[in-house]
């Protein structure tokens, strides 16, 4: 069971991160604007409707993806000396 946990808990990281770069590309070829995704998490650009849900999905998918983790370390803790 820990390890299927720890798979999923991947596999959610890495589906966060594709949409976040779905997002962004989306935005990128749409508005020929590549440097506003380096301004993208700290001012305000204008997305259309479908980059912003791919982008707050995937932002959201990575947030849940580190809860978990922090979740897995807790119920399964890891004893090293």
């Amino acid at each position: 069971m820990e390890a299927g946990l720890y798979m999923l808990e991947k596999a959610i990281l890495l589906l966060g991160i594709l949409f976040v770069l779905t997002g962004v590309i989306q935005y990128g070829k749409r508005s020929q604007d590549w440097r506003g995704i380096a301004t993208m998490f700290y001012k305000r650009i204008p997305m259309s409707i479908s980059e912003f849900k791919w982008y707050r999905l995937g932002i959201g998918l990575c947030l849940f993806a580190v809860v978990m983790r922090f979740g897995l370390m807790i119920i399964f803790p890891v004893y090293t000396l």
